[in-house]
C-alpha cells in the first residue's frame, strides 16, 4: 500500500496510479509491471549478483542504493511517464521520465520534484525535464522533502545540465553506450549540489543517476537493469 502522504504530495498527473492499478498494471516490450504479489520484494542482499537477478526476472527492474536500503526492485505500476518501484516495508521509489521524483519509507524522504524552464516558454511546462532536451538550457528545480526530524522542508535551485560524448557504461545486463551528464544545482540557501546522470544519446532516456536530492540529503543511486519501455 502506498503511504497517503506520498500520494498527496505528487502533482495531479501522478494520481493516475489508482487507474493503473485497477487496469491490472501496464506492461511493455522489454520488461513490464509485475503483479502486486511479486512486485513488493525485500532489498536484503542475497548470494546472486545483480546481473543474475535481472536476467532471471521477466519484469522491469532497477538496481537501487538509498543508503537506508540497497538491492534490486521490480516495477509495480506505470502512470504516464511516472514509474513506481516498491522497496518493501511500505517503501517506494518514484521516477518521472526516469529521473528521481519522490521516495517513501526512508529515514528522509523526497516528497516532490518539479522542473521549470527559466524562460517559461516551454509548450509543455508541466512535463518539462532538462535531460529530454537535445541541448539542455538552464532551468529551475523545486523540491520538497521530509527531514530526519519529521518536518517538511522545501527549497528551489537554478540548475544546468551538461553532457559529454557517449561512452560505454557497464549495466546489469551488459554495457551500453550512454552520455554522462552532470547536473549542477545552486540552491537558494547558497548550497551547491551535483548529480550525475547517464542518458541515451538518441532517445534521451535516463539509464542511471547518482546524487543527493537536496543539500546535505542522502545519496541515492539508481540504475536500469531491465527497461520498461
Amino acid at each position: 500500500m502506498i503511504p497517503s502522504r506520498l500520494v498527496h504530495s505528487f502533482r495531479p498527473r501522478l494520481r493516475l496510479l489508482g487507474v493503473a492499478l485497477l487496469a491490472g498494471l501496464t506492461g511493455c516490450a522489454n520488461g513490464g509491471a509485475s503483479p502486486l504479489g511479486s512486485a513488493i520484494t525485500s532489498l536484503l542482499p542475497d548470494e546472486s549478483s545483480a546481473a543474475e537477478r535481472a536476467e532471471s526476472l521477466e519484469y522491469a527492474t532497477l538496481v537501487v542504493d538509498t543508503e537506508d536500503r540497497a538491492g534490486m526492485v521490480v516495477l509495480a505500476a506505470l502512470a504516464g511517464p511516472a514509474s513506481y518501484w516498491p522497496t518493501g516495508h511500505q517503501g517506494m521509489l518514484v521516477l518521472y521520465h526516469e529521473g528521481l521524483q519522490a521516495t517513501a519509507g526512508l529515514s528522509q524522504d523526497l516528497l516532490d520534484t518539479r522542473y521549470l524552464p527559466l524562460d517559461g516558454n516551454s509548450p509543455q511546462v508541466a512535463d518539462f525535464v532538462p535531460w529530454r532536451q537535445a541541448s539542455p538550457e538552464p532551468f529551475r528545480i523545486e523540491r520538497r522533502w521530509q527531514a530526519a526530524d519529521g518536518l517538511p522542508r522545501q527549497l528551489a535551485a537554478q540548475g544546468t545540465l551538461s553532457c559529454d560524448q557517449s561512452s560505454p557504461r557497464d549495466l546489469s545486463l551488459g554495457p551500453r553506450s550512454l552520455e554522462p551528464c552532470t547536473m549542477q544545482l545552486a540552491w537558494e540557501d547558497g548550497s551547491q549540489t551535483r548529480t550525475r546522470l547517464w542518458r541515451d544519446a538518441e532517445t534521451r532516456r535516463l539509464w542511471a543517476g547518482d546524487g543527493v536530492a537536496w543539500p546535505d540529503g542522502p545519496r541515492i543511486r539508481w540504475e536500469v537493469a531491465r527497461a520498461w519501455w
